[in-house]
């Protein structure tokens, strides 16, 4: 059975299934194709692959968490998907064919370990665009996306920095320009950038701060050593400039998609 509208694979949902649909809908994938998806995460991007490559296609994930690979690959047995596996594999150290691949997706995986977007330099070989590169077709496609901003962790940071409290920011904002510089000389031609931002709303205050927590803000220190009852309820008081008439949290996620064909 392939990805229906009557059994929906649990994914992390919100704006992960929104930026998934986009970046799928953005390759343009076609039926009987053959995808990779690099970093599957949750499924936002393998699930609607999946659907558009249809019976006669098939989508394989990599992932290196074992919570993921458990998770997706549970959704897609309880779902009775069968043009889809996820597997636990390194995306830099693949044992695929030259050239297995009609597509290759990579979503929000990030590319820090190889490039600097601030100092836009290479810092390590990009050991990941080479074997992307021998594993997709000529005529292939290649397909990411990657944070701008994300608005949330944002005010997080600021907040915590207002207080006296130095924290990391969580993730790594990438941008066209030095998405164009890792591009270079990789034989991935026709490359198109398109910038989407989704608003969304935490359902309340509570949720949302446990949301925000579970990332870990300070480095090399248990976060509940610092960011004290007394800062959240500081943190509490200040999140009211976000909030909705119901109770709600509102925020948006900015994200960029970068498409290209190997030549």
């Amino acid at each position: 059975m392939l990805v229906t509208d009557e059994l929906v694979p649990s994914t992390w949902g919100t704006f992960w299934d929104h930026f998934g649909e986009t970046l799928v809908r953005l390759l343009e994938i076609k039926e009987g194709s053959k995808v990779l998806d690099v970093g599957t995460g949750g499924g936002a991007n393998l699930y609607p692959a999946a659907k558009r490559v249809g019976q006669t296609g098939f989508v394989t994930g990599l992932e290196l968490c074992d919570h993921c690979v458990d998770k997706a690959n549970g959704e897609i047995d309880r779902c009775r998907i069968n043009n889809a596996k996820v597997i636990h594999k390194d995306a830099t150290k693949t044992d695929f064919s030259d050239a297995s691949f009609d597509y290759v997706i990579a979503g929000f995986i990030g590319w820090d370990d190889y490039f600097d977007f601030k100092t836009l330099k290479f810092v390590a070989e990009d050991v990941l665009t080479k074997e992307i590169l021998r594993l997709l077709k000529p005529g292939g496609r290649f397909g990411l996306s990657t944070w701008l901003n994300q608005q949330d962790l944002d005010w997080v940071k600021r907040f915590l920095n207002s207080h006296d409290i130095e924290c990391r920011s969580n993730y790594s904002s990438e941008h066209e320009e030095g998405w164009r510089i890792i591009m270079k000389d990789t034989g991935l031609t026709n490359l198109r950038f398109v910038t989407e931002i989704y608003h969304y709303t935490f359902p309340t205050v509570d949720f949302w701060w446990k949301e925000m927590m579970d990332y870990n803000w300070i480095e090399d220190t248990d976060d509940s050593e610092v960011i004290t009852p007394e800062i959240k309820s500081k943190a509490f008081e200040a999140i009211k400039e976000h909030m909705t008439d119901d109770g709600g949290i509102l925020f948006s996620r900015t994200a960029i998609f970068m498409t290209a064909q190997k030549s």
